[in-house]
């Protein structure tokens, strides 16, 4: 039986520094920031061990589009854009529900366009999402029963 063994790829120092001082990027803090890290920690204490929470995930990795159209605005539009919160079934990992913390930004004319979009792309897939206002605290409570709500609504049927 073979063990798998991790690819670690070592550079001397001094190449190290060099290739540092080549790329303009710097390490994150934290993956949220403070008012999602709040909201994060009253969405898990909600939901308990019923579904996993992914972070920021691409909207592209919650619905897609044909092959042939990845090249085309449609493909580029959901590529390009993310969700806060993703609610997964963790045994199947099955897209449960979408969640969008919505502050002082969402009210900016390109970002509310950009959220009509995301509203609109989610629906056209049938994915449901739930929009929360932030606020400086929040009832864990009260995020579970607006999650219970809306993925227990009937679908519109035509």
């Amino acid at each position: 039986m073979r063990h798998f063994r991790p690819t670690v790829r070592f550079r001397p120092r001094s190449k190290r520094r060099q290739v540092r001082r080549e790329l303009p990027y710097q390490g994150r803090s934290s993956l949220l920031t403070r008012g999602e890290l709040a909201f994060f920690r009253a969405l898990r204490d909600a939901i308990g061990s019923r579904y996993g929470i992914s972070l920021k995930t691409r909207l592209a990795d919650v619905v897609t589009c044909p092959p042939d159209m990845w090249d085309t605005p449609h493909g580029w539009r959901i590529s390009q854009k993310h969700l806060d919160f993703v609610l997964y079934d963790p045994l199947t990992a099955r897209t449960v529900a979408t969640v969008e913390l919505d502050d002082r930004t969402h009210e900016q004319r390109d970002r509310r366009k950009r959220d009509v979009f995301v509203d609109h792309a989610l629906d056209a897939a049938g994915v449901v999402l739930i929009r929360f206002r932030a606020a400086s605290r929040y009832v864990p409570f009260a995020i579970r029963r607006q999650i219970e709500i809306a993925i227990a609504k009937p679908c519109d049927l035509p």
